[in-house]
């Protein structure tokens, strides 16, 4: 619950999940569409956001292989992603042990994020892009 608290609780993460949704939206290595994330998908983001930091005991919503996956079609992928949310809930001042400590946390889910995508995926050695994210 520390690192909860240390960002700001439930509001902070809630407007740093919006600023992921702007940051993914100009990044062209995920699509740099102009389209948002729809709102139930930003919502579970949100709660997983809140659940991962320790403001949650449990996370009810999509499954995070579900939430993830059509933003991390590969490992690259979900590097850059994992910067994102770093920069969205830490801020460019990057505090070392926050910093530290949810990239720990974010790498706990890469397994269940990645899984299914271990075997040479259809795009290998293409740039990837972000897929679809579909309710």
């Amino acid at each position: 619950m520390e690192l909860y608290l240390t960002l700001g609780g439930r509001p902070a993460i809630a407007a740093a999940a919006e600023r992921l949704n702007k940051r993914l939206r100009l990044d062209s290595g995920f699509g740099g569409s102009s389209r948002a994330l729809p709102a139930p998908y930003l919502e579970d983001l949100t709660e997983f956001l809140v659940f991962v930091t320790g403001g949650a005991p449990v996370y009810e919503g999509r499954p995070v292989s579900k939430l993830l996956r059509p933003l991390c079609p590969s490992q690259e992928a979900f590097e850059v992603l994992v910067d994102h949310v770093v920069t969205v809930l830490i801020g460019r001042e990057r505090r070392p042990t926050e910093e530290a400590q949810l990239r720990v946390l974010l790498e706990h889910v890469r397994p269940l994020v990645l899984s299914a995508r271990e075997e040479t995926p259809a795009h290998a050695g293409q740039p990837f892009q972000r897929l679809t994210v579909v309710a």
